[in-house]
């Protein structure tokens, strides 16, 4: 088993730290946009026969990159344009507001580079997430929301595996999510959240085909709302994520899924039907992957 870990380890080095990382730059990709990621007030029921079309663009000025059970690589960095097509039909099931929906992502990953070695760049699209969600529970007189959803994402993003960097990454994911929306008064509110992720193997990781493997990796995420007027409110925000080792052919690959994120938002309707939303964040920890310095998010909602 050692002179097997040890003919992997050189293989991969022929390899290059390009193919080394490929999987750390699509994964971050992923989840700075990803479908789980909540904004504030999210988790408040429409009625049913709501529609949303809702529009995002999202991105991230990555460097000092990490690796894990290692050293932080600086004179590295990576730009993350993205922008999200999403559409959320609500209904009711059994008398309980309830609802599904459709994302897809697609973009750029570009300049990236690793202690002075260029990745290339990359362009396409993420994997489809279909996702359908419940409230088993809502308390209009508390204003109480407790809601579950769950996503299912097949591999049919953007993928090569000849390439370093990839906006697809050639596996499923599964995702549930617990979530709680409570008002404390008419002004002052949070937003809870907590989801796992399960990935399958990547059966065509790098030139080779060797087989990636993921552990599942938790999120959890936090709002502090304040609205000012009907029309308007601001929040703060805390998102980290925990665990999703990463293994090729059974051996630790040097990447996870672990972040410390900071978030700001405001949200304004233009009318009725029309908001549109701001969010500002920064990374102040990252294990296995790049440190986002900076990122920003722009939504902009449609309700018919």
């Amino acid at each position: 088993m050692r002179n097997k870990g040890f003919a992997l380890a050189l293989s991969l080095q022929r390899l290059g730290i390009s193919s080394l990382v490929c999987l750390m730059l699509t994964v971050g990709a992923a989840k700075r946009a990803g479908a789980q990621e909540i904004e504030p007030y999210d988790f408040v029921p429409l009625p049913a026969g709501t529609n949303l079309a809702i529009g995002y663009y999202a991105y991230g000025h990555n460097t000092d990159f990490n690796v894990a059970r290692g050293s932080t690589i600086k004179g590295s960095g990576v730009e993350i344009n993205v922008g999200i097509a999403r559409y959320v039909h609500y209904v009711e099931i059994a008398g309980h507001p309830a609802g599904f929906q459709i994302i897809q992502a697609f973009g750029s990953l570009s300049g990236a580079h690793i202690d002075g070695q260029r990745l290339g760049s990359a362009f396409g699209a993420q994997n489809t997430v279909l996702s359908a969600f419940i409230w088993p529970y809502v308390n209009t007189a508390t204003k109480t929301n407790v809601i579950t959803t769950g996503f299912i994402a097949p591999p049919d993003g953007t993928y090569d595996k000849q390439s370093a960097i990839n906006l697809g990454d050639n596996r499923w994911r599964g995702t549930f999510q617990l979530g709680l929306s409570q008002g404390l008064t008419d002004n002052l509110a949070f937003d809870a959240a907590f989801d796992v992720q399960f990935y399958g193997d990547n059966d065509s990781y790098v030139p080779g085909n060797r087989r990636l493997s993921q552990d599942p990796t938790y999120r959890a995420q936090l709002w502090a709302n304040w609205r000012w007027n009907p029309a308007f409110s601001t929040s703060l925000g805390y998102e980290g994520f925990f665990g999703g080792s990463q293994q090729v052919d059974g051996f630790f690959a040097g990447s996870k899924t672990e972040i410390q994120r900071i978030r700001a938002n405001a949200a304004l309707f233009l009318t009725p039907r029309l908001q549109t939303m701001l969010e500002l964040n920064h990374d102040v920890h990252v294990v296995g992957g790049f440190k986002q310095e900076f990122g920003t998010t722009l939504r902009v909602v449609y309700v018919f």
